[in-house]
């Protein structure tokens, strides 16, 4: 092994290690936005109707990434279910439970980091790269469940934002103008 195959590999650890100390600080209580809901939704919809065009014709891939995109709405139903949700004077506010969303995220960067290191070992070797670089069905079964899960959950948030009705904020009596 050559020495920036080595380095490459013992920092890899380390960024997995930054990467999930970030998601974990970013799964804390949240405003709920409608606008935050939908861009997710719609963003999560469209790159797995692309994915899905993409992979017709490639049977196994296709049938992982619907396998995935239904575990990942199951999953995403789970979560729902997980979610402290939280209808405040202050506005609307929903607190992840953060074991299945750091899961599905880790899955889905680890996947990420091995076909990244797969592609420089291929031009480390001087081979080339496998074209059909999404038509794994490893690949695609962890990005459906990355998207089924956040579609699911995105679509769930708006359902229940609708549902609320804004609490009123107290009267401060305090400030007299």
């Amino acid at each position: 092994m050559e020495m920036t195959t080595i380095v490459l590999l013992l920092l890899v650890p380390v960024a997995v290690w930054r990467i999930y100390s970030r998601l974990k600080a970013m799964l804390v209580r949240t405003q709920s936005e409608l606008w935050k809901h939908y861009t997710m939704a719609a963003i999560m919809a469209a790159a797995l109707l692309i994915l899905l065009v993409l992979s017709i014709g490639k049977w196994p891939a296709l049938g992982a990434l619907v396998t995935g995109a239904a575990l990942g709405a199951y999953l995403g139903r789970r979560q729902f279910s997980l979610t402290r949700l939280r209808n405040l004077p202050e506005g609307f506010f929903y607190t992840p439970d953060r074991r299945l969303p750091l899961l599905i995220i880790m899955l889905f960067v680890s996947r990420l980091i091995y076909r990244l290191f797969e592609a420089y070992l291929h031009m480390h070797d001087g081979i080339a790269l496998d074209p059909d670089f999404l038509g794994s069905p490893v690949t695609t079964v962890v990005f459906g469940l990355l998207a089924g899960f956040y579609l699911t959950y995105s679509v769930l948030l708006v359902r229940w934002h609708k549902s609320q009705t804004p609490l009123p904020k107290p009267i401060n009596i305090f400030d007299i103008k």
